[in-house]
């Protein structure tokens, strides 16, 4: 009898700690997933397809100069036929509320070539979190972007240096600015 008692503890334990590991990974997931107060998370996830990249055009349009459709097409067979660039898209739940797309320069460093934010959440501190996320995952020490005055406060705000320069579009001289965010 006490063999079997013995036996009946150890399985028991055994099945115990079967639960508790197969709850563990779940909850861990959960945890990325969700908020604590339920509310689901900020997600940055990287777009490897045409088709995905395609369905931005609405907020990516917003960061290009004279964006047509076919034009963005364009630029997204580039991008996604060059090893140096990835694309990011913000998510919340199934909606997209941001993309950015950055070309890897150098070890550590990237350049934005754009992101923009749909315009019903801009200001809520989408474009700040891909960047950090950015440079949090894949461990950063510079971020280099070129604007002009629609948003070089937005990088401003984001601690990036700032420095102006004069460029010449068609026979007009721009204002730009290069900015860069160093760790």
């Amino acid at each position: 009898e006490d063999t079997l008692g013995i036996v009946a503890a150890i399985v028991m334990t055994i099945q115990v700690i079967v639960l508790i590991v197969s709850i563990f990974p779940t909850e861990i997931a959960l945890k990325k997933t969700f908020n604590d107060d339920g509310t689901v998370k900020r997600q940055l996830i990287e777009l490897i397809d045409k088709n995905e990249m395609r369905k931005t055009y609405k907020i990516y349009k917003h960061c290009m100069f004279m964006a047509t459709e076919e034009k963005f097409n364009i630029k997204v067979d580039q991008y996604l036929n060059d090893n140096s660039v990835k694309i990011f898209a913000c998510f919340e739940q199934d909606e997209v509320l941001g993309v950015m797309v950055v070309s890897f320069i150098e070890q550590k460093k990237i350049e934005i070539i754009g992101i923009a934010v749909n315009s019903s959440v801009r200001g809520k501190g989408i474009g700040s979190y891909m960047i950090n996320q950015v440079v949090n995952d894949y461990g950063l020490l510079s971020v280099y972007a070129e604007t002009d005055n629609d948003a070089v406060g937005f990088y401003r705000n984001n601690d990036f240096s700032i420095v102006e320069f004069s460029e010449i579009y068609g026979d007009e001289p721009v204002v730009r600015y290069k900015c860069e965010l160093t760790e």
